[in-house]
């Protein structure tokens, strides 16, 4: 059972003396460092969402292909869609556990919100004869009720959508990134299964000393980002405008 250790004013003031800091001070050190990480990283997902939507009518015109592509259906979403209700919480789009000592994070994926836009329940009829995406809903499971944004992609107007089903918002999208969950998960597990296969042959080739499964663990290759995403798809549309 553990409990508070306490010392005496003349040792504090030794100590002090001595230079020796406190633990909370170390802590709020920490602390500090942490909230300037996190507000770094806020301002850059600010400045990723804000490109992303600009760039709407270029994603939706390569939806399929982004979805059929692992190293872009794969590219890290979680920002992108923003939901909440009472009771309820926030919307879990990104998910930290902790397995072994190992913080792991599990972010919602591109190709997944891509496949999310194409349910009815996200998507709403635009004047200008486009449809219309939802990014953000708020609501409570209690009436039901909510109240949500969608974006046009070709001509970037805002819609405001009511009378939907809350939970059709928030419960849809949070086993959407439990799929993910279990597909990141299944992925590992059958990387490993690889990985132990080949280390059973080194191992009876006899000629593998100390053989390690994880040195045989490999991954899905190069990591791709909205933006690098963005400039590819570019690339793309310049290509094919020429050949036309």
């Amino acid at each position: 059972m553990s409990g508070t250790i306490r010392e005496s004013f003349v040792n504090f003031c030794k100590r002090q003396q001595a230079g020796l800091l406190l633990v909370g001070e170390i802590q709020k050190q920490e602390q500090k460092d942490q909230e300037a990480l996190l507000d770094a990283q806020e301002k850059r997902f600010e400045r990723k969402y804000n490109l992303f939507y600009e760039n709407l009518d270029l994603i939706m015109r390569h939806k399929d292909e982004i979805i059929a592509t692992p190293r872009y259906a794969n590219i890290d979403a979680h920002y992108l869609l923003e939901g909440g209700g009472c009771y309820v919480g926030r919307l879990a789009t990104s998910r930290q556990i902790n397995i072994a000592g190992t913080l792991i994070t599990f972010n919602l994926k591109l190709g997944t919100l891509l496949k999310i836009w194409e349910t009815g329940q996200f998507r709403i009829a635009c004047r200008c004869g486009d449809t219309a995406v939802i990014r953000r809903f708020v609501g409570t499971p209690l009436s039901g009720g909510s109240v949500a944004s969608a974006i046009c992609p070709k001509c970037k107007a805002e819609i405001h959508v009511k009378n939907r089903s809350f939970g059709k918002y928030h419960f849809f999208a949070a086993g959407k990134l439990n799929e993910d969950i279990e597909m990141v998960v299944k992925n590992l597990i059958a990387k490993w299964t690889i990985a132990e296969t080949e280390q059973q042959k080194k191992v009876a080739e006899g000629n593998w000393r100390d053989p390690k499964i994880a040195s045989d663990l490999a991954g899905d290759g190069e990591i791709c980002n909205l933006e690098t995403l963005l400039q590819e798809l570019w690339q793309k549309e310049l290509e094919e405008a020429i050949k036309a």
